[in-house]
């Protein structure tokens, strides 16, 4: 089926402004620091990237489009850094400010959400029913091509375990929907990734993390008209 999200990762590096003056002099030249070759696990939440020698890192950065900037330590002379997990369909940008003769310089990385802007999944959410059941929806995005077809997987924090949804629901031939009727691998805390395909562009993905306990609970098996459930083998 694909990857879970296509990835778009490009870096930059940013030399510091060279100092100005009315005299004439020769342009002082800066010290070259080469690409860290930044890279993001979004899994694990963690960003690496390649030791040089003779640089110190001074901080990684996580930009989110909703929470602002997040900052964070590399340990002694660690080359990464781990975020607490997070949605990440709005696009995220990392900073790492390397230290060098010139003072800090930042490199950025860029995870972005490529795909037509309202081509995710919709109104995404999931509620649980008679304990261990469980069905989660969503709409067609509103500018999605009429051939998108969307995937839903879940991964738990704790075994850091990743699963494609067994049954899905769906409305003229297009997933809307997932049921699960065996919550064991599930844990307190959980990340929902709706990821899409089409032949005709790429299509946005659209993830959350949601707790098992904020969940709604239903004692019955709900009834859903006009729908019909598919399982997906292999």
């Amino acid at each position: 089926l694909g990857p879970l999200a296509t990835t778009i990762l490009f870096c930059m590096l940013l030399d510091p402004a060279l100092p100005l003056t009315q005299e004439h002099q020769d342009v002082p030249t800066t010290e070259w620091v080469p690409s860290l070759n930044m890279k993001f696990d979004r899994r694990t939440m963690e960003l690496s990237w390649d030791c040089k020698e003779n640089t110190t890192y001074l901080e990684c950065v996580m930009i989110h489009k909703e929470k602002g900037e997040i900052r964070k330590k590399p340990k002694n002379k660690d080359c990464h850094c781990n975020f607490s997990h997070d949605s990440l369909h709005g696009g995220v940008t990392f900073v790492v400010k390397v230290n060098s003769t010139q003072g800090p310089i930042p490199e950025k990385l860029v995870y972005a959400n490529p795909g037509g802007e309202g081509t995710a999944a919709q109104n995404f959410s999931c509620f649980i029913y008679n304990v261990n059941f469980m069905n989660c929806t969503w709409a067609k995005g509103r500018a999605a091509p009429d051939d998108v077809q969307y995937f839903l997987y879940i991964q738990d924090f704790k075994e850091k375990r990743e699963r494609e949804c067994p049954h899905y629901v769906t409305d003229s031939g297009t997933h809307v929907g997932c049921h699960l009727h065996d919550l064991s691998g599930l844990t307190f805390r959980n990340y929902f990734l709706v990821n899409g395909t089409s032949r005709e562009t790429a299509v946005q993905f659209f993830d959350t993390i949601l707790s098992l306990k904020k969940i709604g609970c239903l004692h019955q098996r709900p009834y859903s008209r006009g729908f019909r459930t598919s399982r997906i083998n292999g």
